[in-house]
């Protein structure tokens, strides 16, 4: 079987945590605790500039790029390297979006950065490849212009949390079809309509 590499976009540091900007480090704590019960080992990789869980069990790597939003793309490049990682179809990173509303989740498999500087970075470290899966979650509505950066950057207000917990919940449960090796079609046709 070979090596899934699941990327979550965020930045480090205890004042980002929580944030909508860090639903990818959200996701991926939500996914290893399913795997509570294979052995899940975590370590910080300076040499891959990410925070990394390994599930061997799954041949599953969890990547949380430390390198802050902007140079994810360069915690990827250097987790490609290291896991020898050559196809772009093992590789799934996990990411907010201000374009849909919170309790909406996208499953993408190609298609530009959408101004998203995470993913601007990682398809310059690929080359200008935009051919790579992707999970879009919902964080809108986009306020839109000079405060969308400060909005990512905001934690859920508690209005917000029961229904965070269900979309996290059910991107947990479509990440899972995709380890599962689900096809992607039928895992877009699942998912990209619900309203969780």
């Amino acid at each position: 079987m070979k090596t899934k590499l699941i990327v979550g976009l965020g930045n480090p540091g205890e004042e980002y945590k929580n944030t909508r900007h860090n639903i990818g480090f959200m996701l991926l704590d939500a996914l290893a605790a399913r795997f509570n019960n294979d052995e899940v080992k975590s370590e910080t990789a300076k040499k891959l500039k990410s925070k990394v869980k390994t599930i061997s069990s799954r041949h599953l790597v969890l990547l949380y790029p430390q390198t802050f939003m902007n140079l994810s793309g360069e915690a990827l490049r250097a987790a490609l390297t290291w896991y020898k990682i050559t196809d772009y179809k093992q590789i799934l990173v996990v990411y907010d979006d201000v374009a849909l509303p919170l309790g909406k989740i996208r499953w993408v498999t190609e298609g530009g950065a959408g101004g998203h500087h995470g993913i601007e970075s990682i398809i310059q470290q690929l080359g200008g490849c935009k051919d790579f899966t992707r999970l879009k979650f919902g964080v809108g509505p986009d306020p839109g212009g000079d405060r969308r950066s400060s909005y990512v950057l905001q934690k859920f207000p508690a209005s917000e949390l029961e229904k965070l917990e269900r979309c996290i919940k059910t991107s947990v449960e479509s990440i899972n079809e995709f380890i599962n090796e689900k096809k992607l079609q039928d895992i877009m046709n699942k998912y990209n309509g619900l309203e969780i």
